[in-house]
């Protein structure tokens, strides 16, 4: 057998020798650094809890109010009954759970277009807001520019599934006259083109997908599975 291949164990030689004199001087001395440590510092150490869904809750807290659809609609499974502190909530998993294309879709389009940190600072907006939905919306609107407009993008983008570029929302905005085409837009995942709010409020589908019974198109559209013939109500955006 090669010897070089044999294990070899090295001896760790100390540089120095240490005293048992030199050990305890050093000892006490961290102990009174540790001591007189400041409280702040020592609180600094001593992190709060993570909250893993943090972000995620103010997207929903967010997307409420800019679109006045309840947080329950945008994520079924979000607990009816909340702690005292909503940011501890977790929104749950729901079977389509449409937010999560939303929200990784948005992150990611934050890392890559926008160097100004609009999103974080939306979600900041949202979080300080978090015990009045009403506060959200005239705070944003006070934002500046990038801000504003990809709020307008997150609104278009829950009820159409599709996102709008917030430059070219700008530009149309400043500058009607530019509209001589449809601004584009790109449809954020297939869940998406079937999710969006708009079919739900309008009672309707997108062409190509529905999840009626065979044969709804033969009665009036506001009567589509009532009880006894009856017409069911009108889907409202504002409640759960």
């Amino acid at each position: 057998m090669d010897d070089s291949f044999e294990h070899r164990p090295e001896v760790l030689i100390p540089m120095t020798r240490i005293s048992r004199r030199a050990m305890v001087t050093r000892t006490v001395a961290t102990t009174a650094v540790a001591a007189v440590m400041p409280l702040s510092h020592a609180a600094d150490m001593q992190a709060s809890p993570p909250r893993p869904h943090e972000d995620m809750v103010a997207f929903l807290l967010l997307s409420e109010a800019l679109t006045g659809v309840s947080r329950h609609t945008l994520a079924p499974e979000f607990p009816s009954k909340e702690p005292p502190e909503i940011l501890d909530v977790d929104p749950g998993v729901d079977p389509i759970n449409i937010k999560d294309d939303y929200f990784l879709f948005v992150q990611e389009w934050s890392r890559s277009h926008d160097r100004t940190g609009s999103f974080a600072r939306l979600l900041k907006i949202a979080k300080d807001s978090r015990q009045s939905k009403a506060l959200i919306v005239p705070a944003v609107n006070a934002s500046d520019d990038p801000m504003r407009y990809l709020a307008r993008s997150i609104v278009l983008m829950w009820y159409l599934g599709s996102w709008y570029e917030p430059g070219d929302l700008q530009r149309v905005h400043d500058s009607p006259a530019s509209l001589t085409n449809p601004i584009p837009s790109t449809v954020v995942s297939a869940k998406a083109y079937t999710q969006g709010l708009v079919w739900l409020i309008a009672g309707t589908h997108p062409m190509g997908y529905s999840n009626l019974q065979f044969g709804y198109w033969s009665r009036n559209p506001q009567d589509p599975n009532g009880p006894d013939g009856e017409s069911l109500p009108l889907f409202n955006p504002a409640e759960p």
